[in-house]
């Protein structure tokens, strides 16, 4: 069997994946997974072969810092791959 794992964000939500990779290795399933490039080195000390999609997400978490969205807001909710308050 052969199972792909998809995840875009950061090692929260990489490391996770990468687990749950190692998990169905052992019950027998090739499990390659989808994530940034980023994390080529932490997939390949479980052994789960990575296939890169999208932009490296260190640059947009540790480069210059944006305008901030919620200049005047009172409270933020954010949900999605990379929330924007990740630079708030």
């Amino acid at each position: 069997m052969r199972v792909l794992l998809s995840t875009y964000g950061s090692r929260g939500d990489v490391e996770p994946m990468a687990g749950f990779a190692v998990q169905l290795r052992a019950l027998g399933a090739e499990v390659p997974v989808c994530t940034p490039p980023d994390f080529a080195e932490l997939l390949a000390r479980v052994g789960a072969p990575l296939v890169p999609v999208g932009q490296l997400v260190r640059p947009m978490v540790h480069g210059a810092t944006p305008p901030s969205a919620a200049e005047g807001c009172d409270a933020l909710a954010a949900d999605g791959m990379m929330p924007a308050g990740v630079w708030l």
